[in-house]
């Protein structure tokens, strides 16, 4: 995501401190007014699939009934007019209704066109005593249905505090804590995992020296008390972070980037040892490009997938793909030639291993950038890609979850008109059909809301981001749905 809208505040709520090199911005979240965008027969969406369903439309049809007959001298007749049309919101689910649940209300799942929407079970959001920006980085659910949020706490205008959030099932708050710097500098999580016993591992970035950014993992028990901390000062006291994380098969990796030069860095991944967080092994990249980084990483049959981005020296971005073996070697990276695209976050989908990847794509004919999401096989075979493109104006995915029956929840934001950025959600069958989407606005600002990481629980789905709150700056946003 470009940070032309607002340079000034990008650079405190960038998911990768990597200066100018990365063209993304973050968002913000707030407890303001909800307007609902779930219409997946919208006119304005365009979908481009490689063997995909197009989204469920909504049709009307009639068909012929009998009407009753008048006594007249002439011998009797019979007219037939067909049955009186679905009326949506009388509560009968017509032939050509999705669903009709007799009410206006657009976050029950069913909206007043009777079309599926996303329906809303509760919304948390967070605001520091500074009112500064409150930046969500990520979002993961254990197996019980507890929430671990990470993201920072704006302390000032220059500085801001690790955060950590504990939330259960209902929304209700179980802790909240903050790691501040020992030395007053900015420091912030981008990325989650849980493992099986309960154990946090967030990873981010931590200013060691004032304006140079230090990759960082750091482990805490199930309470949020502090364990190892692993921090990597960058090479040449140049700026390096985090993206994302990765625990599978006992494993624990990381991906970002490191700075090189003020105009080149290169995507890194590491694998971490679990009990102390050391590096075991580090693979680095510019995969023939000025700049590299890696943004999500999920597990493959020999080793690891990372998706992410390239810039050239004009900063024009192109999605990258690389695929490190068990050992960490480089076996594969892949560029693809779509000016303007990116990869920001990917996960397994199924047993088979395939890899859904969610971004932006700039199709050929249309405005700006639009959320994308991908589906691609083991062997990176495109299955499908659905292409967002709301109102013809911008828009990008940065975080997905995936859950049963291979669904896949993704979270991002578009631009409306006459407005800036709104969260945008959208639910997604494995086969590509898009099963309902969701928009929020606060409409007492009108600002920067965006959707940053999706995750799935037991029975409820997790859409998290920023909302930007008059007098408040960025609050953090958490928003649960059905998962049915």
């Amino acid at each position: 995501m470009s940070n032309a809208y607002l340079p000034a505040r990008a650079t405190r709520r960038t998911a990768l401190c990597l200066g100018p090199w990365l063209l993304i911005a973050t968002a913000c979240p707030s407890d303001g007014t909800t307007t609902t965008d779930s219409a997946t027969s919208d006119p304005t969406t365009t979908t481009s699939t490689s063997g995909t369903t197009e989204p469920d439309a909504t049709t009307t049809t009639t068909s012929d009934t009998p009407t009753g007959t008048d006594p007249t001298s002439e011998p009797p007749t019979s007219t037939s007019t067909g049955p009186a049309p679905a009326v949506c919101g009388d509560g009968v689910v017509a032939d050509s209704e999705v669903c009709d649940d007799g009410n206006d209300e657009p976050d029950d799942g069913c909206n007043k066109k009777c079309e599926k929407t996303g329906a809303v079970l509760w919304t948390y959001t967070h605001n520091g005593a500074a009112d500064e920006d409150d930046i969500m980085g990520a979002v993961a659910i254990d197996p019980t249905g507890k929430i671990i949020i990470v993201g920072n706490e704006g302390v000032t205008p220059a500085d801001t505090d690790m955060l950590l959030i504990a939330l259960n099932p209902d929304g209700t708050e179980l802790w909240k804590k903050t790691y501040p710097d020992m030395n007053g500098l900015p420091n912030y999580f981008n990325a989650v995992v849980l493992g099986d016993d309960g154990t946090i591992y967030a990873a981010g970035v931590e200013q060691t020296v004032k304006d140079v950014a230090s990759p960082v993992v750091r482990s805490f028990d199930p309470d949020g008390n502090e364990g190892w901390t692993f921090i990597e000062p960058p090479a040449d006291m140049l700026d390096a972070s985090i993206s994302g994380l990765l625990l599978a098969d006992g494993e624990l990796y990381s991906t970002g980037g490191e700075g090189l030069t003020d105009k080149s860095a290169q995507l890194v991944v590491r694998r971490h040892d679990l009990a102390t967080g050391e590096a075991e092994w580090k693979a680095a990249t510019q995969a023939g490009f000025a700049y590299a980084n890696g943004n999500g990483i999920v597990k493959t049959a020999d080793g690891v997938l990372v998706a992410g981005l390239v810039q050239d020296d004009k900063y024009l971005s192109r999605p990258l793909i690389v695929v490190v073996d068990d050992g960490g070697t480089i076996v594969s990276e892949e560029v693809e030639d779509h000016p303007g695209g990116a990869w920001f976050d990917a996960e397994a989908v199924g047993a088979g291993g395939d890899i859904a990847l969610v971004g932006r794509r700039m199709p050929e004919g249309v405005t700006g950038y639009d959320f994308g999401l991908r589906r691609v096989g083991p062997d990176l075979t495109v299955q499908w890609t659905d292409i967002y493109d709301h109102e013809f104006l911008y828009g990008t995915g940065f975080g997905l979850g995936v859950g049963p029956d291979e669904r896949i929840f993704a979270a991002g934001f578009h631009v409306a008109p006459g407005q800036f950025n709104d969260v945008f959600g959208a639910l997604y069958a494995g086969d590509g059909a898009r099963l309902w989407t969701h928009t929020y606005n606060n409409d007492d600002i009108d600002l920067y809301d965006e959707g940053r990481d999706a995750a799935w629980g037991p029975d409820f789905l997790i859409l998290a981001g920023n909302s930007d709150v008059l007098g408040e700056g960025a609050n953090l946003w958490v928003r649960a749905f059905k998962a049915d």
